[in-house]
């Protein structure tokens, strides 16, 4: 396991942090210290000038997308931890980071969870010393609301999230041993045990369509699956690549998929990828901000026209419903892509459409119910469906 001694090396990185100004550490020794887990900010480890050097050494940059998401390019909110500040980046093509203001949580202190709800309405940041923060997404004004109480001694919130089909704020939080999952009350400021999760070190929670709950432990660097009821995880598999430093994942209100913005320590950078919660294994989209070494330890992508659940409904007709072998779309508007999701979350068809309608075969699908989620012109919609 990779985090049973990140605490002990964290600690002998900062207190001998000062010596690397006065003694510039070769590449190997950079290399190697950049290969101990940590949740904590990339710039907590190096200095600005380490940082260039890993990122000549890599030298891995460019502004063109890996994988095309054909559900139009919508805005990611999140923090840059880096250069602690708040702004935005572009779903289709993360490559450009927009600032939006600068983040009241500075160093030593650290922004290192948020969550968005689903048409952006509201939205609240956690520091490491569990401070909880309502933030304006168009304006980047932060509010300070208090110290969350509840948190086990120790443990610092690392995941937030909005479950959207109930409205509740879960969180994770961790002391790199130990991971367990809380209900936040946005009211009284306070926290409460859901459950002992299993994993050692999750650093990073999301929430589908269903209320299916997701974390990612970078100790194993796996997703598990997550019981709301008991807090108990189940891991699903792993990610496919070497995480560290801080992470952000969230449902995208629009594409209907998981988002992760992860610090790839393999490459030493900063990736948008979609996580396939069936498997685990997660796709690149393309390098966040390229002109800068950066780390997205929370992110939202949330869709500003979903006000109402009835209005995305009528994005599209579906029938029939119950359907048998087959299910047909129409809209008004072009459908981009069609997903289902069944009712643990878990994404069992993926079709791309490009047209007004789509017929859908849905033989393989056991009988039950499911979620269907289509983007019709860069705007998503969901039904339930039943499958007899």
């Amino acid at each position: 396991m990779k985090a049973l001694h990140s605490w002990v090396v964290l600690c002998a990185i900062f207190l001998s942090f000062p010596l690397f100004a006065q003694s510039p550490a070769t590449l190997a020794e950079l290399l190697e210290r950049k290969n101990q887990t940590t949740h904590k900010c990339v710039t907590a480890v190096f200095s600005p000038e380490e940082i260039d050097l890993l990122r000549a050494h890599y030298g891995r940059r460019t502004d063109v997308p890996v994988t095309q998401m054909r559900v139009g390019g919508s805005d990611i909110f999140g923090i840059e931890n880096s250069s602690e500040t708040y702004g935005k980046f572009n779903k289709g093509n993360p490559a450009a980071f927009t600032p939006i203001a600068n983040s009241p949580i500075t160093n030593p202190n650290f922004e290192g969870a948020g969550a968005v709800n689903g048409n952006g309405s509201k939205a609240y940041v956690v520091d490491n010393d569990n401070n909880i923060y309502s933030l304006n997404l168009i304006s980047g004004i932060y509010t300070l609301l208090g110290a969350l109480t509840g948190i086990p001694p120790g443990e610092s919130i690392t995941g937030l999230e909005f479950d959207p089909t109930d409205g509740l704020l879960y969180a994770l939080s961790t002391n790199a041993v130990v991971t367990t999952l809380l209900l936040i009350n946005l009211v009284t400021i306070a926290a409460t045990v859901v459950g002992i999760t299993g994993m050692t070190l999750g650093i990073a929670l999301a929430i589908t369509v269903t209320g299916a709950l997701f974390a990612l432990d970078i100790d194993n660097d796996s997703i598990w699956s997550i019981n709301k009821l008991t807090g108990l995880a189940v891991l699903i598999g792993a990610i496919g690549f070497d995480a560290n430093f801080g992470q952000g994942m969230a449902l995208s209100y629009v594409a209907g998929v998981i988002l992760l913005a992860a610090f790839n320590n393999t490459v030493f950078d900063s990736e948008l990828r979609i996580v396939n919660t069936v498997t685990g294994l997660t796709t690149l989209i393309g390098i966040i901000y390229v002109v800068a070494t950066s780390q997205f330890a929370w992110i939202g992508n949330p869709d500003p026209d979903l006000s109402v659940a009835d209005n995305l409904k009528r994005l599209f007709n579906l029938y029939p419903n119950p359907a048998g072998d087959s299910v047909y779309i129409q809209a008004d508007e072009r459908i981009e892509s069609i997903s289902i999701f069944d009712m643990f979350g878990r994404r069992v068809m993926y079709q791309p459409v490009d047209a007004l309608t789509s017929e859908l075969d849905i033989s393989y699908l056991s009988s039950g119910q499911y979620v269907c989620s289509a983007v019709v012109n860069g705007k998503s919609g969901i039904y339930k469906i039943v499958k007899q």
